[in-house]
């Protein structure tokens, strides 16, 4: 089991022993995914949640089914795929992946450009969550954050 202080998108690791930390309020404790699925992708899982349509639930999706959802990627982290995906989630009026690419190109005036003081780390929970790429985008976002304050200092 994982003790995750915070909710599931946006915690932290608090460990088997850990509290809950000054800024959350809130407990959650969700399975440990320990197993690897051997070629995971190529069989249809009609058990496994998937948001997009890139295992075969889809066609047996229900509003009563429950699934049971873990901390185990299906893999390890890809490269970063240039896609629509991160619009449909997106809380915001900008394009989020032009500013990603923004932030790990270090780029402080299109950064500017795009919005980056209009967001914080958290509105990227949900596209991290739907990501095909498995990126970290909520670490990229602060990393690019605290270059802006940085650089403003």
């Amino acid at each position: 089991m994982r003790v995750i202080s915070g909710n599931v998108l946006t915690g932290t690791n608090a460990g088997l022993d850990g509290f809950l930390s000054y800024y959350d309020n809130q407990i959650t404790v969700i399975p440990e995914g320990y197993y690897y699925d051997f070629f995971g992708w190529v069989a249809p899982k009609f058990t496994k949640y998937s948001p997009s349509r890139m295992i075969m639930n889809w066609l047996i999706r229900s509003k009563n089914k429950k699934y049971v959802l873990d901390t185990n990627m299906h893999g390890e982290e890809r490269p970063f795929v240039l896609s629509d995906q991160y619009d449909k989630y997106f809380p915001f009026d900008i394009y989020p992946v032009y500013l990603l690419k923004a932030i790990l190109s270090e780029n402080i005036e299109q950064m500017e450009n795009l919005g980056i003081y209009e967001i914080v780390e958290e509105d990227f929970a949900l596209p991290e969550y739907v990501c095909v790429s498995k990126i970290n985008l909520q670490e990229i976002v602060r990393k690019g954050i605290d270059l802006m304050i940085k650089e403003t200092t």
